[in-house]
This record gives C-alpha cells, structure tokens and sequence, in this order.
C-alpha cells in the first residue's frame, strides 16, 4: 500500500514524533515512515522538531531538578556539563606504554636478575 507524505506526516505530529506509534497509527511498518523520512525533508523536519521539543523539555526538566536542589540532577549536571570545569566522574590519563613496558622490565628484572632461570 502507498502511504501519502501528508497521511505520514498527520500521524507523526498525533505521536508527537514517535516512529512505531505514527506506524501504528497508519498500519504500516515503521520502516516505511523511515523510507519516507530519509526522502521527503518535510517528514524528517517533524521527526526533528518533535524530538527537539522532547529534548528541550528534558533540559526545562533538569533545570528545575538542579534549582530544587536534587542530588541526581546536580549530580548529572556537573558531570556532563561541568567536564570543562573540572567536574568529571573519572579521570582519563594519557599515559606512554613504552614508559609502562620499561617499568615492567625494571620490576621483572628485581625479581628474576639475567642468567638465573
């Protein structure tokens, strides 16, 4: 069955943007809808701008978690958007391997000096 570009995109904006659902909506595959969205930039603009709207309604969400005081939304606050200050849950190291082999040569030689087996 051909589904029209119009009937595709009134079935996003009832889903608010939600593929499967518009799919179920219509009685077609959600992969149809994916075809579409890759073909017609009018269906891929309302996928976009409903997710849009749902990420920035998660911002708002955050916002008000963070003004509360919550932990959780402090605590994922920093550790996203606070990296450039510092704020990071853990430390990435860049670290010389030929400085780890020699280390390790160092400690097996202490262990084991040459001509002894």
């Amino acid at each position: 069955m051909l589904y029209r570009t119009e009937d595709i995109i009134k079935a996003l904006e009832e889903t608010h943007g939600q593929i499967y659902l518009a799919a179920d909506v219509l009685g077609c595959s959600h992969m149809t809808i994916y075809r579409r969205a890759e073909k017609v930039k009018a269906v891929q603009d309302t996928i976009s701008k409903f997710r849009g709207v749902l990420v920035d309604k998660a911002v708002l969400a955050l916002e008000r978690g963070v003004l509360k005081g919550e932990q959780w939304a402090v605590t994922f606050t920093l550790s996203r958007l606070g990296k450039d200050r510092g704020y990071v849950e853990r430390q990435e190291l860049s670290v010389d391997i030929s400085q780890v082999d020699d280390a390790i040569e160092r400690q097996l030689e202490r262990l084991a000096p040459p001509g002894e087996s």
